[in-house]
């Protein structure tokens, strides 16, 4: 019987050398609280560290401040997919540096990626689509033009 490898259709873990936009990252140290009994880092503490790292990245590389989007801008930066492909444990104690970069830009729609690193290797990639919405419609509207152009100055494509 013949193997097929489909091990080409997996993800891999990057290295730092193949990150994109290197010169800002978001660091946390992980805490008793957020580990299990193994001491082994609960899933739902990665997204609720994957926002920080958004919203840190919105005020000090977008320029942008990203409460001003939700408060009084009334703009939505809600996430309709969201999920994370996890290549190492991250244990109690361990500082994960996050890199974020811009996917795509649609219209009303944009995906974002960040690179977990543990060292110099990628603990955990996470994967985040956002719609822009009005927050009082709770409708889709586009992205607004200032967003917009700061997204741009962080979209990266691994296509010629």
């Amino acid at each position: 019987m013949n193997k097929i490898d489909n091990s080409a259709s997996f993800p891999r873990p990057l290295d730092r050398a193949a990150l994109p936009f290197p010169d800002w990252s978001y660091r946390h140290i992980f805490r008793h609280g957020q580990c299990d009994p193994a001491g082994i880092v609960y899933t739902p503490e990665f997204f609720n560290v994957f926002n920080h790292a958004i919203e840190a990245w919105f005020c000090d590389c977008l320029g942008l401040n990203y409460y001003d989007f939700i408060g009084p801008r009334r703009i939505g930066l809600g996430y309709v997919n969201a999920h994370a492909e996890f290549f190492s444990p991250v244990r109690m104690g361990d500082q994960v540096e996050y890199f974020v970069r811009v996917s795509r830009i649609g219209g009303k729609s944009y995906a974002l990626e960040l690179n977990a690193m543990l060292g110099d290797t990628e603990a955990l990639r996470g994967l985040f689509t956002t719609v822009t919405t009005d927050l009082d419609t709770h409708r889709s509207v586009a992205i607004p033009t200032d967003l917009r152009d700061a997204l741009n100055r962080f979209l990266f494509s691994d296509t010629p």
